[in-house]
């Protein structure tokens, strides 16, 4: 990972992980993890600055036919 590479947060982090006793294996997935918990963070926080609601469920089949089925006017 190229955050490894430098000399940022994600290198500070990994060589960190690597003097508590993790594997590099489990360093590099400790370090992806934050990363992803991050970007899921920013998402939020645009989605909450657009004023949206956070619904993490995908829309249902049932859910998907009965919105196709008003738009069309079919009952």
């Amino acid at each position: 990972m190229t955050q490894v590479r430098g000399d940022g947060e994600g290198a500070t982090y990994f060589a960190k992980q690597l003097t508590v006793d993790k594997t590099k294996t489990e360093a590099l997935r400790l370090l992806r993890r934050r990363i992803s918990d991050r970007v899921f963070q920013a998402l939020l926080a645009d989605q909450a600055d657009l004023g949206e609601p956070f619904n993490p469920l995908p829309e249902t089949p049932m859910r998907l036919a009965a919105w196709h089925r008003s738009i069309k006017g079919i009952r």
